[in-house]
C-alpha cells in the first residue's frame, strides 16, 4: 500500500512558500527549451481548468526562461509559435 503525504501538511508548506526567495537554478540550454515545451504542452491539455493559480505561474516563469533565448533567433520564434493553440502542429522530427 502507498503511503500517501499528509495533504494538510502540503498546503501548509505550499503557502510558506508564497513568502520564500526565488530559487537559483541552472539549467543546460536544451533543458530549458524541453521545459518550456513540455508547459505549453502541459497547458494545452483540456483538463487544465486552473489558468490562474499555479499554471499561470508555470506560464509566467517558462515565459522567463524563453526571454533568455535572443528573439531574433530560430529556436526563440519556434517557442512563441508554442504559445498559440493556432499552431498546433507536429514539426518534423528532421528540417526538410
Amino acid at each position: 500500500m502507498t503511503n500517501y503525504p499528509d495533504l494538510k501538511q502540503y498546503a501548509v508548506e505550499l503557502a510558506e512558500l508564497e513568502n520564500a526567495p526565488p530559487a537559483p537554478i541552472q539549467l543546460p540550454p536544451l533543458a530549458a527549451i524541453a521545459i518550456i515545451s513540455h508547459i505549453q504542452l502541459a497547458t494545452r491539455h483540456p483538463s487544465v481548468l486552473d489558468k490562474e493559480g499555479l499554471t499561470k505561474m508555470a506560464i509566467e516563469v517558462a515565459r522567463q526562461i524563453q526571454e533568455l533565448f535572443d528573439k531574433e533567433s530560430a529556436i526563440y520564434k519556434v517557442l512563441e509559435l508554442g504559445w498559440s493553440p493556432d499552431e498546433d502542429r507536429l514539426l518534423p522530427a528532421r528540417p526538410t
